[in-house]
Order: structure tokens, then C-alpha cells, then sequence
């Protein structure tokens, strides 16, 4: 029998949660404001848990995976952003983010490959690391992206190539070059 004051939880804690692929190392809550602050997570990928961290807002649209000179941040970097961030964010905590359909990830994958094309003639090898700012929007793990990415090289071999990897395990995927303008 259910008791009449039984709680349900209805969606999961903003304090506790992870998005769906991600390792998250350290939460920051925002004090400003006379309401519960929003999170700010530092995290990395689940199956690459020491290359690149990143840091996400709970309450606004902050997002940083790559720092000042380009490259991916570290941890301490990724700490540091999210703590400043944390004290100067007013954002109200917004919970735990909607998973999108299928359909709607699938686009989020597709848009980073897309901002990700190269100018050029060199390829750009795409590293899941690539995605770590999108993963709280995208709340997918790493074989849904790889997913993703095997149909896109299938339909659109002019724009993302999957080839062997230079290791001799997997698959490596390849943004082609943007076409020359005419």
C-alpha cells in the first residue's frame, strides 16, 4: 500500500546530476540573488576521463571546453572558469535540462560537425572530446554520436569520412573541407 505522503521524485537533483556520457568532477552553485542559485558543472567524457573538461551552466547558457588560446582546458582550467562564472552567474537554478528526441540530438551532433568543417584542403579528425560543450543540451553518450556519425559518412561521404584508425582499432571520422567558393 502507498502511503498518502509518500514523495516522488519527479525529476533528478541539478546537485546530483550528470549528463548522459560525462564524468562530472566538481559542482559550483551561483550565490547571488535572493533564490537558489544554478549549477555550473566541470566534467569530462566518461570514456576519456584525463584529455579535456569542461564546464556548463545549470541556469544560463555558459558553456567552455576550450580556453583563450584554443585549447582544450584542463580540469584546473575548467574549475577555475566554472567557480568565476558561479560567483558572477544570477541565473535562478532552471533543473535539470529536457532530453531532446533522438531526431533533435542527432542535429546537435550534426551542427558542432558542421562548425567544426575545416576552411582548406586538410580534413579535420573529429575526437569525441569535441562534443563535451554540447553534452548537457545533447544528454547522449558517446556511442550515440558515433551513431550519428557512421550515418552521416554513409549519406554524406563529401562532408564526414569514417576510415580505420591509424591505430588499427575503431574508427576515426574525417570532416571534409568546406568546397572552394567560385
Amino acid at each position: 500500500m502507498l502511503s498518502l505522503f509518500a514523495r516522488r521524485t519527479t525529476a533528478p537533483d541539478p546537485a546530483l546530476w550528470s549528463p548522459s556520457g560525462t564524468v562530472v568532477g566538481q559542482r559550483y552553485r551561483n550565490t547571488l540573488g535572493p533564490a537558489e542559485g544554478a549549477i555550473t558543472l566541470v566534467y569530462t567524457s566518461a570514456s576519456d576521463r584525463s584529455s579535456a573538461y569542461a564546464a556548463a551552466c545549470l541556469g544560463c547558457t555558459y558553456r567552455a571546453a576550450r580556453n583563450t588560446h584554443r585549447v582544450r582546458l584542463t580540469e584546473k582550467e575548467a574549475a577555475d572558469l566554472a567557480n568565476t562564472h558561479a560567483a558572477q552567474c544570477r541565473a535562478i537554478n532552471q533543473g535539470v535540462p529536457a532530453a531532446p528526441h533522438d531526431t533533435d540530438a542527432a542535429r546537435i551532433v550534426r551542427s558542432r560537425l558542421q562548425d567544426l568543417r575545416p576552411h582548406g584542403v586538410s580534413p579535420y579528425q573529429v575526437h569525441l572530446a569535441d562534443f563535451l560543450t554540447d553534452r548537457v543540451g545533447l544528454q547522449r553518450d558517446d556511442d550515440f554520436i558515433r551513431e550519428v556519425m557512421f550515418e552521416i559518412a554513409r549519406t554524406e561521404s563529401d562532408f564526414l569520412k569514417a576510415a580505420p584508425a591509424y591505430s588499427g582499432t575503431g574508427t576515426m571520422f574525417l570532416i571534409q573541407p568546406r568546397p572552394p567558393r567560385k
